[in-house]
């Protein structure tokens, strides 16, 4: 049986709902291939913070013998001019191929509140995909897409920001369409939540959908902090598994299919 090592690289979108396990889970569902997977990711950090964790991240490229390293940067607002990211980006890059590993750049999705923010995002990592000759995730192209045409479902968290177990799954079909270059469609519609709420966090977001959708309005500010002090890890590894429903799944496999299909060549 063939081993592959894969890395996820990045910061709270990386970790949320164990994303690396959901990648994991649908690999081994469809391959013949042990996979083995890792994770090196922190709360709002960049691309700029891991290249100034010098010691841990030679470490983990050097030794760890990854196939391939899943690079997630910071990515709403504020997030990193232009010039940082794709600065910054190039040099992990670059040292993910001294290591002999394969570079594969998530592209970001605008956040639930300002989905203007999506075409900043794609022309900063369409020129970061160019320049360093990189392929992309179809994350952001899938979430845009559902956002305007499949209403019913919702891959964001809480938040507006971060996944839901159907926007983790699909970042997984993502990362698994360019990695294997395959179709994903047919995979088990199964994915991962890491945390669990509180009833007033949940309320709270139900306010949050309808209040000022600045995130800096004193409005936003207080729903934000509740919907967070209502957060906590779900520490119980047999019940962080959720099945999605099937019809659902199928739309975002066939989705991410179809942004995915013309950067399989890595």
């Amino acid at each position: 049986m063939k081993t592959l090592n894969v890395l996820f690289l990045g910061n709270s979108h990386t970790f949320f709902n164990d994303l690396a396990q959901v990648f994991k889970d649908i690999a081994e569902s469809r391959q013949d291939t042990k996979v083995n997977v890792d994770m090196n990711a922190y709360p709002g950090v960049t691309f700029g913070w891991h290249l100034g964790q010098a010691a841990q991240l030679r470490y983990d490229l050097m030794y760890k013998g990854f196939d391939y390293v899943v690079l997630q940067q910071a990515a709403h607002e504020p997030w990193p001019p232009k010039e940082e990211t794709i600065a910054d980006g190039k040099k992990l890059i670059e040292l993910v191929r001294l290591a002999g590993a394969k570079p594969i750049v998530c592209q970001p999705w605008a956040e639930k509140r300002y989905p203007e923010h999506q075409e900043l995002m794609y022309d900063i990592y369409a020129d970061l995909a160019k320049e360093a000759n990189v392929p992309l995730t179809a994350d952001g192209f899938v979430f845009e897409d559902a956002f305007k045409n499949h209403k019913d479902i919702d891959l964001y968290f809480l938040d507006g920001e971060h996944c839901s177990p159907y926007g983790t799954y699909v970042r997984a079909l993502s990362a698994y369409a360019l990695i294997f270059g395959e179709s994903p469609v047919g995979v088990p519609a199964v994915s991962r939540v890491s945390y669990t709420m509180s009833e007033d966090a949940v309320h709270a977001a139900a306010l949050l959908e309808k209040a000022d959708k600045k995130r800096d309005s004193e409005e936003a500010k207080e729903l934000m902090g509740r919907i967070w002090r209502g957060f906590s890890y779900n520490r119980d590894k047999d019940s962080v598994k959720v099945h999605l429903d099937e019809k659902k799944a199928k739309i975002l496999q066939e989705l991410v299919w179809r942004y995915t299909e013309k950067d399989i060549d890595l």
